[in-house]
């Protein structure tokens, strides 16, 4: 059942809760935009967060308060980088001690010229991370991120580019349904970490 219609199925005040949890709570729109709405759009969302994390759309179960990690992810000597297979990825930079879920957007390589990046992000994967010690980079997500959004490397040797050329990246920490405040970020892709 699509998970709009689930509403119809929950009790008034299972509803009330999702009203009472949506004015308390913003979520993150298909635009990219985070905002307060209406307690059957916050259920969508959440119950589609679930599904893209693996997890049960369990629609009478409403998002537990998260604590966020601020800095985990950076992509300070990260990359992307072209050398051999590639790397597109993070750097963790706040040890993970236990099991974290990320939600990536990424755009394809982009110039100087591109004057607005962020129309050009798409979603790449659900990235699931164990414990990570600080300093550590997360496994590789070139082969998640080339489907979506093609190549990184150039023309030149080694996948060098003429010119400066950068992958954005906007991340999410994900738990139970919810997401956190994106980061955004901007990688230049380099032959060599």
């Amino acid at each position: 059942m699509k998970a709009s219609n689930l509403w119809r199925t929950l009790t008034r005040e299972q509803r009330r809760a999702w009203n009472v949890w949506a004015k308390n709570n913003q979520v993150l729109l298909d635009d990219g935009n985070v905002r307060r709405v209406s307690g059957r759009k916050a259920m969508t969302m959440v119950l589609r967060n679930r599904a893209v994390a693996g997890e049960a759309e369990n629609a009478t179960v409403l998002p537990a308060a998260a604590e966020w990690l601020s800095g985990a992810l950076s992509l300070n000597d990260a990359g992307p980088f072209t050398e051999n297979e590639g790397y597109v990825g993070f750097r963790v930079m706040v040890a993970l001690t236990e099991a974290t879920k990320w939600f990536v957007w990424a755009t394809p390589p982009v110039n100087d010229t591109e004057l607005n990046p962020h129309r050009r992000l798409r979603f790449v994967k659900c990235m699931s991370l164990g414990v990570i010690a600080q300093g550590e980079l997360v496994p590789n997500l070139g082969p998640d991120y080339e489907p979506v959004c093609g190549s990184w490397d150039g023309p030149g040797v080694d996948g060098a580019w003429p010119v400066n050329t950068y992958v954005w990246f906007r991340v999410h920490q994900y738990a139970n349904g919810q997401l956190s405040p994106g980061v955004v970020m901007k990688g230049l892709i380099a032959v060599q970490l």
